[in-house]
Formats: C-alpha cells, structure tokens, sequence
C-alpha cells in the first residue's frame, strides 16, 4: 500500500486509506485522489448523492499541498465524495490528522448518504461530536483538570491534532493524539458506510472543511489502544512540531 512509516501505521481491516504524501494516491495538479486499498477513486463532492444530485466536482476537490510532505488543503472550503461502496459494517474505527484554521461548523466525516453515522468539530459549540453518541468538550472539565483548549482558542487552531473516533457492539470512544479522551457504551446507531461517503464536507456538502488534513484510515472494526497509539507515532514526527502540548 506504499505507508512505509516506522513504526507503521496499522493495516489489518482498512477499508480506505488516503494520503497525499503518496503519490499513489494523489500528485500535485490532481483533482482526484485513490484510495490506496482498493485503487478507487475520491471526488469533489457535489450535490445530495442520497437524492440523486452528485456530479464530481474537479473544483471543489481539496488541493494538493506540498507541506509536512504532502497534505490535503481544503483552501477555504472543499470536500471529498468516495464513490466507491465502502458497505454496511458491524464497527468502525477513523484514524485521521486534522488542521483546523477556522471555529465555523465543520465536518470530519458524513455517512448519512446511506443512513449513516456523522462526524464533525462544533455542533453546537467547541466540540467534537459522534453522530449524537460521544462527544469531548473543549471547556470541559471531566476530562482534564485544567482544560487546555477551545474551539475559538488558538490552541485549539493551527495546529495538527491526531484523533480517531472508534465504534462496535461494546460503545464508542474518542482518542486526541493516542490519548483516550471519551467513551461511551452506546455504540454509533449505524455504521453503513456505503457509497457517496463524505470526507470534509456534509453529506448536502455544506459544512465543508476549511484547514487541512493529513493521512485518513477508515477501519471495519474497532481499533485497541495500542493500536489508536501506533497510528499517532507513525506519523508522530511528521507532523510534531505542531502537536498540541498537553495530550
């Protein structure tokens, strides 16, 4: 698959793995990218796939950035369609590294295309929430005694954070930087993935993401976490010198 990483990232269940440090997934000038599992492509979103309105979008598909050895710029608002059929799972894990330049509501990931789970930054304000399920305020103090950041905060923005959301039969958990943050017994009403998956946009491509993002992994199980913590140092000094301090 071409993530020669050490440590390496964890391979066993990817359903989809995307990095624009590869060139086997995307160069620069291009205005698709190709899951590096399967070799299928991701588009520019466009339009309501669940109503039947999705057109790839060469325009609307993140750029190529040459930064930390290769990233997705969303340069100001784009997002990404997989057209492939990623299917109905029992569980899930996202592995993803994220930059985010701007405190509007934005989307991680949408699925409800399919009926789906949904995942994004400030639904209602300076958060993360899972589809409704699990959520990490960033004013909180459950997690942290002294809570480092907030949306609005600058800590919180401009600046690489590594965060894998995770769900099966046992409940949901939330991890930032190989850290446990959240968990929940509940696990995520749906985990069809299915066709027309969203990657920074919603799934009426509104919502779109405005800063960066780093290598994405989608799992058909849920990770351990040992393996959360893996995929946070394979890429650890990739992206370092920006890690928020406290996790």
């Amino acid at each position: 698959m071409g993530t020669n990483y050490s440590p390496r990232i964890v391979t066993d269940s990817l359903l989809l793995a995307i990095d624009a440090a590869n060139p086997k997934c995307m160069k620069a000038g291009d205005t698709t990218c190709k899951n590096l599992v399967s070799r299928s492509l991701l588009t520019g979103a466009n339009g309501e796939p669940g109503s039947g309105t999705h057109t790839p979008d060469a325009n609307n598909f993140p750029e190529h950035s040459s930064l930390f050895g290769g990233i997705f710029d969303f340069a100001g608002g784009r997002g990404m369609n997989v057209e492939e059929d990623l299917g109905s799972q029992s569980a899930i894990s996202i592995s993803m590294w994220f930059y985010k330049n701007s405190s509007e509501v934005e989307y991680f990931t949408d699925g409800r295309n399919n009926g789906g789970q949904w995942f994004l930054s400030n639904y209602t304000s300076k958060n993360i929430n899972f589809t409704d399920k699990l959520e990490y305020n960033f004013q909180s103090t459950t997690y942290f005694e002294n809570p480092p950041y907030d949306a609005d905060n600058p800590k919180f923005l401009n600046r690489w954070i590594h965060m894998v959301v995770k769900s099966d039969s046992s409940g949901s958990a939330l991890y930032l930087n190989g850290r446990k943050v959240n968990a929940t017994d509940t696990q995520s009403f749906d985990e069809d993935i299915g066709k027309n998956y969203r990657i920074g946009t919603r799934y009426t491509t509104s919502g779109q993401w405005k800063g960066y993002m780093g290598p994405i992994f989608i799992y058909n199980r849920a990770l351990t976490d040992e393996e959360v913590r893996q995929n946070f140092e394979a890429h650890r000094g990739r992206f370092g010198a920006n890690l928020l301090i406290y996790i």
